[in-house]
């Protein structure tokens, strides 16, 4: 079995039957999934669920939030936490969409990463999630369990901007699973591989994981 096989079966295995069911999981539409990723930027998921399904309802297309009152939008956002900078970066978005893409979300990274606030994460979500791309998309907790388990350092200050560690989660891809992929490192991470008190007894990836101190 190759290290794809040997990280990737049993993740993939774990996350049917655990993942965590929010909203923007449960469409391919690329404007809703792009707003997903821009409010879950440095904020907790399920603070993001609990105003998601409203301001999509709200503002369903880049025109409507284009036209948003900007303190309306404030006042949507507030439990959030900064969301008078996702607000205004939120309309900018959808001007941009507008203006620059004819109010659709861009099916490329360059266009995608010409939109105000979307870096290599964001543009990697949408292609994988929206468009069926298999593009991983590597967050902070998912390079904590690449760290741990494959025994891997990486020299840069903020680890998650490391093309190393990009290129070996993009190679542990099982063909057509970039979506699961994604998602169950994200999940894995949050519910087993925590950054305190990870749940090492009981990790599926325990047999292969290098990461010392794992609980024995």
């Amino acid at each position: 079995m190759d290290r794809m096989e040997a990280f990737a079966n049993p993740l993939l295995s774990w996350f049917y039957h655990n993942k965590r069911a929010f909203s923007w999981r449960k469409t391919k539409d690329p404007f809703a999934i792009l707003i997903a990723e821009i409010l879950l930027r440095k904020t907790d998921a399920a603070k993001v669920q609990a105003v998601y399904d409203k301001l999509l309802l709200k503002y369903h297309t880049p025109h409507k939030l284009a036209r948003a009152s900007l303190s309306e939008l404030q006042a949507d956002l507030k439990p959030l936490g900064m969301y008078k900078i996702k607000s205004r970066e939120l309309r900018h978005l959808a001007g941009k969409l507008l203006s620059d893409f004819g109010g659709r979300v861009p099916a490329s990274r360059e266009d995608l990463l010409k939109l105000p606030g979307v870096g290599p994460y964001i543009a990697n979500a949408v292609l994988c999630y929206s468009y069926g791309q298999d593009l991983v998309a590597l967050d902070t907790n998912g390079v904590r369990v690449l760290l741990r388990v494959f025994g891997v350092k990486s020299s840069k200050a903020r680890p998650r901007t490391d093309k190393k560690l990009w290129d070996l989660a993009q190679e542990l891809i099982p063909p057509g699973k970039g979506r699961e992929f994604n998602l169950a490192l994200l999940d894995f991470a949050t519910k087993v591989c925590r950054l305190r008190h990870p749940a090492c007894s009981t990790c599926s990836l325990r047999i292969i994981c290098l990461w010392p101190d794992k609980t024995l």
